[in-house]
């Protein structure tokens, strides 16, 4: 999918590359909004790939419209939303893997992936990976919008709101203090070790649903039906 430059009103196959040889236009800047969208993906299931000079954020899951949706957020810095695996590809790799031998695709969904395009400011989230796995930084700041992709890809509920945690379960410290300094009501507890989960109260999770806002795209059945958009 061509994308049009603002700056010189051209349309481009690859407009980062375009931004990054040309000496009149530049790479636009990411937005605040953006930045928080990357950062809730990146605490879930995003994460940064590069191939060339600058990184990108990419995305890999079954939740179509919420992609869409992202894309859409992102303008000429998202790179479109494609589909990877249909559910009986999906399934087959399972069989292959050995994991599950008569894995079914009707149990299984479509894949789809959404991109940003290569960006230099992404770097700052490649730096996440610096240790050699991604860790969250302690300097986070959980706005409505972080913690709203964040419980989008790794929360659920049933009272309560549960958040997976497992690359952080030897980091609950941490992720305590990422709420308190945020402003938020930290985890009642944890459950498990190594499949980690941060649980909260009943009274915290209204707090934290309230504070979110209303759902995104296919996670409304992760917010009770009093914080769905009538």
């Amino acid at each position: 999918m061509n994308k049009v430059c603002g700056q010189c009103e051209n349309e481009y196959k690859r407009i980062s590359t375009h931004w990054s040889m040309s000496s009149d236009c530049s790479h636009v800047s990411l937005s605040k909004n953006q930045r928080e969208i990357i950062t809730g993906l990146l605490m879930g299931d995003g994460n940064i790939s590069r191939n060339g000079v600058n990184p990108y954020l990419r995305c890999k899951m079954i939740s179509e419209n919420y992609l869409h949706y992202i894309d859409n957020e992102f303008g000429v810095l998202g790179r479109g939303v494609s589909q990877i695996l249909t559910a009986s590809e999906s399934a087959e790799q399972v069989r292959e893997s050995g994991f599950y031998t008569d894995a079914d695709a009707a149990d299984y969904s479509d894949v789809y992936k959404w991109c940003t395009v290569s960006h230099p400011e992404i770097q700052d989230f490649a730096d996440w990976y610096s240790s050699g796995e991604k860790v969250f930084p302690k300097s986070l700041n959980l706005t409505p919008t972080v913690l709203k992709h964040w419980y989008c890809c790794d929360g659920h509920y049933t009272n309560n709101i549960q958040i997976a945690m497992s690359k952080e379960s030897n980091n609950k410290d941490k992720i305590d203090e990422l709420f308190e300094n945020s402003g938020l009501p930290k985890p009642s507890n944890y459950n498990g070790r190594k499949n980690c989960d941060a649980v909260f109260t009943v009274d915290d999770s209204h707090e934290l649903w309230q504070y979110m806002g209303e759902p995104l795209p296919d996670f409304e059945y992760k917010w009770p039906e009093e914080y769905r958009e009538s």
